[in-house]
């Protein structure tokens, strides 16, 4: 018994050392076998509402392991998954992107084949929304087009940045009952959230999900739209902006928000005064001297009751005087739409026409000027 001892001590030393080693290949054909999960990105992508009026939102995961930008345009091209909109771009206008890469300190170029250019000129709302979906990534500020390696636009040379636009906003009746059904399946409470879908909607008006955001006003019944309504102000490229919003379903704390209009930041104007001495007066602009804060009008060009008001030529500008511009944004049946917005004092130009509330003294308390 005692002299095969060692034998058996010498098999079981090869029996743990074989297993051993099989333990290690066992170990290294489970990693050669396992999937490599590849990376990507949640990006928001634009496409068309149903009635293709404007541009909606839908965050997809993008490939972030190539070439990003061209991801993202292949995926715009490729159109939406959500139900209810639709793509920007014809699906038959197959392989028109060549390239899209960084070309400039916060730009990107892409460029497109020949064959591109007919489906450029027919769909704008490509390039709008290629512009939006690339300038959400961080540093990038613009978007330069070429087709066939010229500019695609000669009035831009071809070159495209993000900008906000203002005016009403439509969500078709098809996109609320979309969100509603979303938000009641409890996969985006942040649509009861009226500052939330502000920072998620509004890209497709210019803004960014990191400009600052915050509840302005909120109430059951809003005036003009007769429920649930709330005001959110925006800070973006050191400019604010305010976005309405509203509850098309009916106010509540479980009924979802949508976006209504966007606008500048508007401060209200009081009427004017008569029994304080204030008058409501016309001019337009001939002079404007900024270090005094004076304006030179002329008020004979227009025939109105107001050039019986004694005032001018020279009127001052109060410091805190509240200085809105009214921006044309459309014409309608009954003429021009405007949007009205603060700005400052350096916006006043010679030639513009304004509407001036004077106090008193004569000096301008508040001013309007009309769309150039």
């Amino acid at each position: 018994m005692i002299r095969l001892a060692r034998p058996l001590i010498i098999i079981s030393i090869i029996l743990i050392l074989t297993a051993g080693c099989t333990a290690r290949l066992q170990n290294n054909d489970k990693k050669k076998t396992e999937p490599v999960t590849p990376k990507t990105k949640t990006v928001t992508l634009y496409f068309l509402d149903n009635n293709s009026k404007q541009l909606v939102p839908e965050e997809r995961q993008v490939p972030a392991d190539g070439n990003l930008y061209e991801s993202i345009i292949k995926e715009i091209m490729a159109g939406p998954k959500e139900p209810g909109i639709l793509p920007v771009i014809p699906q038959d206008a197959g392989d028109i992107l060549e390239s899209a890469d960084w070309y400039d300190t916060g730009g990107i170029m892409v460029k497109f084949k020949e064959s591109a250019k007919q489906y450029l000129d027919r769909s704008p709302a490509f390039i709008q929304a290629m512009v939006l979906s690339l300038t959400q990534i961080k540093d990038v500020d613009k978007v330069a087009v070429e087709v066939n390696d010229k500019p695609y636009d000669d009035e831009n040379n071809g070159i495209y940045v993000r900008k906000i636009k203002f005016g009403p906003v439509y969500v078709s009746k098809s996109r609320q009952e979309y969100l509603k059904n979303l938000a009641e399946s409890g996969k985006a409470d942040w649509l009861y959230d009226p500052v939330e879908v502000s920072r998620k909607e509004a890209g497709a008006f210019g803004f960014l999900p990191d400009d600052e955001y915050s509840l302005a006003s909120k109430k059951d019944s809003g005036e003009g739209s007769g429920t649930g309504e709330a005001y959110v102000s925006v800070r973006h490229g050191g400019e604010e902006y305010t976005i309405q919003l509203i509850q098309p379903f009916g106010p509540g704390e479980k009924s979802i928000w949508v976006l209504n209009s966007v606008s500048k930041k508007v401060t209200p104007i009081p009427e004017a005064n008569p029994k304080a001495g204030e008058a409501f007066i016309y001019g337009r602009v001939k002079r404007v001297d900024a270090d005094k804060r004076l304006i030179v009008i002329e008020r004979e060009y227009m025939d109105s009751p107001d050039t019986r008001v004694e005032a001018g030529p020279d009127i001052y500008v109060l410091p805190e005087a509240v200085i809105h511009y009214q921006e044309k944004v459309g014409v309608s049946t009954s003429g021009y739409e405007y949007n009205e917005y603060d700005v400052e004092f350096k916006h006043i130009k010679p030639g513009d026409e304004l509407g001036i509330i004077i106090t008193k003294d004569k000096k301008a308390r508040a001013i309007i000027i009309s769309g150039r």
